[in-house]
């Protein structure tokens, strides 16, 4: 029998034809499928309500998106956090990023 092997993909290749399915990660070139239980969401749910409940008190500039993909530097590796916190002030322009 034979096993073909998936074809590696690069992060631009992954957010063209997988970005918007919130069902997979790119690790390593490699497409793997994820399904995060109920359990798994509610414990990230309630990080992340905490997180924003001190961010507002201490009035920062950071946001906690609902979805992102973030990919490594220097490596092939796209995933979506359960949760981040980014500093608004730091975020680099898209159009200028891929210049």
């Amino acid at each position: 029998m034979v096993q073909s092997v998936a074809k590696p993909l690069t992060v631009d290749e992954f957010i063209t034809h997988y970005g918007d399915n919130e069902c997979y990660e790119l690790i390593d070139s490699e497409l793997i499928e994820i399904e995060p239980t109920g359990p798994h969401e509610q414990v990230s749910a309630l990080i992340g309500r905490k997180l924003n409940v001190e961010i507002d008190r201490q009035d920062l500039r950071y946001f906690i998106p609902h979805r992102c993909l973030i990919k490594l530097l220097g490596t092939n590796t796209a995933f979506s956090p359960d949760v981040i916190v980014l500093d608004q002030t730091r975020l680099i322009n898209e159009a200028l990023w891929q210049q």
